[in-house]
């Protein structure tokens, strides 16, 4: 029986707010735009070790970032990027006390700059039993061992929990790991897939 749902942050619980790439366009001038440098950013290998813990994110920012603006620092950009560049899915966070498990977990992929934001917008939420972030499980999704570690900190078995994410990549790794899956699209579908395994209650009238 499921009792333990993992939900992903990026692309599920939050995601890019749309007016931030007008804005530092708009106070920077860039050298081929603000998208050109996060792709090379979240591409680059060293970022990709951030995740598990290993290295400063800002120091992979302050060797990428000089080729493609000027007069912004790393420090400077890390503060504008975590902070000014997150909507969150405010619809879906009303919605986690209807959810008909014993305890919610977030699972994801961050590295300390991003988890620390994480842990500012979510920790304090009544629905929500705690936040598993990559950098201190040193491991990251989609890996079994990711999917391991969470599982030994939940104090869970595989077929108690379901995890849910927007990355089919990342849902196999739970798969894998024998943990049931929801492939994330919108609030609806989420909601309807919850309630047809019968894990959604119906909201409380006022």
């Amino acid at each position: 029986m499921i009792d333990t749902l993992l939900l992903d942050v990026d692309g599920v619980l939050q995601f890019p707010r749309p007016e931030f790439i007008v804005e530092i366009e708009r106070d920077y001038r860039w050298a081929s735009g603000f998208l050109a440098f996060q792709r090379e950013l979240l591409q680059d290998p060293g970022e990709e070790r951030t995740l598990v813990g290993d290295g400063d994110l800002v120091d992979v920012v302050r060797r990428l970032l000089p080729r493609h603006v000027t007069g912004l620092s790393a420090e400077q950009f890390l503060d504008r990027w975590v902070t000014g560049n997150i909507a969150v899915n405010e619809q879906l966070l009303e919605c986690l006390p209807q959810i008909a498990v014993a305890q919610i977990f977030l699972a994801t992929n961050q590295e300390a700059v991003r988890g620390a934001k994480v842990r500012q917008l979510y920790a304090g939420h009544p629905a929500i039993a705690g936040i598993l972030i990559s950098h201190e499980l040193r491991s990251r999704k989609p890996y079994r061992s990711f999917f391991d570690a969470v599982l030994m900190r939940v104090r869970r078995r595989a077929y108690q929990c379901l995890f849910v994410d927007d990355k089919v990549t990342y849902l196999a790794g739970a798969a894998e790991a024998g943990i049931a899956t929801v492939h994330y699209r919108d609030n609806d579908q989420l909601l309807t897939e919850l309630a047809q395994r019968g894990l959604l209650t119906p909201p409380r009238a006022e």
